[in-house]
C-alpha cells in the first residue's frame, strides 16, 4: 500500500509538472479543484505529449472527457494529500528529489546538446561526396505470402492459384500470418536480411508477377510467395540521402559536445566507484 501511495503521488506530480510543448496561448482555466488547476494551454500540451498510440484517441471528445475525469480525480487526491501535511513526508520528498535530479540532467542536456543542428549544405554534400559508398540501396522485392500449417494446405492453395483463384483473397480466407486478414497477404518491399533465409531465397528467385510453385518452409510454417515487384539496387541521390546525412552529421556533433562535457566534468568533479568491490566482486 506503501508502494502504491508514493507511486501515485509521484506519477501526479509528473501529470502536473512534466515537460510541455508549446501549443497555443489560451490561459483560461479549465479545471479547478481546491488549490489545483490546469489550463487549457497545459491541458493541449499534456494531450501532445502523450505517445502516438494514446493521443488519437484522447484528441478526440470521449477521450478529452475522459482525461477531464482522470485529472479531477488526481486532483482531488493531491488536495486531500495537501490537507493531512504529505507535502512534508519523508516519502514524498525523497521521490521529488529523485525526479528533481532527471529533470535537471535532462534539461542541462537539452540546453548544451539538443539545439546542435547540422544544417550548412557544404559539410551535408562533402560528407555525401566523400562517402558514396555508404549510400545504395539493396535488392528488394515487394511480395505478398500466405501461410498455412502444413505443406499439403500449402500445395491446395498453390492448385488454386493456378486455377486462376485471387491470391489476396486465398491470403483473406486461408493465411495464418495478421497481414493475410487485414490486408490480403501483402508484406511490402523487403531487402536482403530482412527475411528469414529460406523465404528471403525463394521471393528473390522469383520474377516479377510470379508466384512460388512448390511450398516454401519456415520456422512459422508452410508458405505460398507472390512477388509483385522488384528493384535493382541503386545509388541514392543527394536529395533522398540528405536529411539521413544531417541527422548523422547532428548526432555525431552532440556526442561530440556530450564526450567532452563528460571529458571536463571528470577533471573538475571526484567520483568514487566502489562497485567493483561492492557489486561485481566474484
Amino acid at each position: 500500500m506503501k508502494k502504491y501511495a508514493v507511486l501515485l503521488l509521484a506519477m501526479t506530480f509528473l501529470v502536473l509538472c512534466g515537460f510541455k510543448v508549446n501549443l497555443g496561448t489560451d490561459d483560461k482555466v479549465l479545471v479547478k479543484v481546491g488549490d489545483s488547476k490546469i489550463t487549457i494551454k497545459e491541458f493541449n500540451e499534456k494531450i501532445a505529449a502523450m505517445p502516438a498510440q494514446y493521443k488519437e484517441y484522447y484528441n478526440t471528445a470521449e477521450g478529452k472527457k475522459q482525461l477531464i475525469e482522470n485529472l479531477k480525480k488526481e486532483f482531488l487526491i493531491l488536495e486531500t494529500a495537501k490537507k493531512e501535511k504529505y507535502e512534508t513526508n519523508k516519502d514524498v520528498i525523497d521521490q521529488i528529489n529523485k525526479i528533481k535530479s532527471q529533470v535537471i540532467g535532462a534539461v542541462y542536456l537539452r540546453e548544451k546538446i539538443d539545439k546542435v543542428v547540422v544544417s550548412k549544405e557544404d559539410d551535408v554534400k562533402k560528407y555525401y561526396a566523400d562517402n558514396k559508398a555508404e549510400f545504395k540501396t539493396k535488392d528488394q522485392v515487394k511480395a505478398k505470402h500466405i501461410l498455412v500449417k502444413t505443406e499439403d494446405e500449402a500445395k491446395a492453395i498453390i492448385a488454386k492459384l493456378a486455377k486462376g483463384d485471387d491470391f489476396g483473397a486465398l491470403a483473406t480466407e486461408y493465411s495464418l500470418d495478421p497481414s493475410g486478414k487485414t490486408n490480403k497477404g501483402e508484406l511490402g518491399w523487403f531487402s536482403v536480411g530482412q527475411m528469414v533465409k529460406p523465404f528471403e531465397t525463394a521471393a528473390f528467385a522469383l520474377e516479377k508477377g510470379k508466384y512460388t510453385k512448390a511450398p516454401v518452409q519456415t520456422q512459422y510454417g508452410w508458405h505460398v510467395i507472390l512477388v509483385e515487384d522488384k528493384k535493382d539496387a541503386a545509388d541514392l541521390t543527394f536529395e533522398e540521402a540528405k536529411e539521413d546525412i544531417k541527422n548523422f552529421l547532428t548526432q555525431k556533433s552532440q556526442k561530440e559536445i556530450l564526450d567532452k562535457i563528460i571529458a571536463g566534468a571528470e577533471k573538475k568533479i571526484k567520483v568514487e566507484d566502489q562497485s567493483e568491490q561492492l557489486l561485481l566482486k566474484k
